[in-house]
């Protein structure tokens, strides 16, 4: 990605991954060096203007490290999963970025 490296092998989830300021927030942080959750209702965006790519695999094809993991953050159950998935992917999360309307 980036030579910058202001967040290099942090591990961040960032809700609402799949579109808009989440898309856009995760991808950034790759850039960062961050490893990323990518969290979201879907992995593909909803609107049409947004590449057909979805954000992890965009993440991975430019040699970041990310994952995605489908979440409601309105259910404390699949909130408590995509904890548990990015310590089992990454051994760790440092940084949680939510931005959904109901966080």
């Amino acid at each position: 990605m980036s030579s910058s490296a202001r967040l290099q092998d942090k591990v961040a989830i960032v809700t609402g991954a799949s579109s808009g300021l989440g898309r856009a927030i995760a991808i950034r942080y790759s850039q960062e060096g961050a490893k990323v959750v990518c969290a979201d209702l879907t992995p593909t965006a909803r609107s049409q203007e947004e590449s057909k790519i979805t954000t992890h695999d965009l993440i991975v094809e430019k040699g970041g490290k990310a994952t995605f993991v489908q979440t409601d953050v309105g259910d404390a159950a699949q909130m408590e999963n995509l904890v548990q998935v990015a310590v089992r992917e990454y051994g760790r999360l440092d940084m949680y970025v939510c931005y959904s309307p109901t966080c």
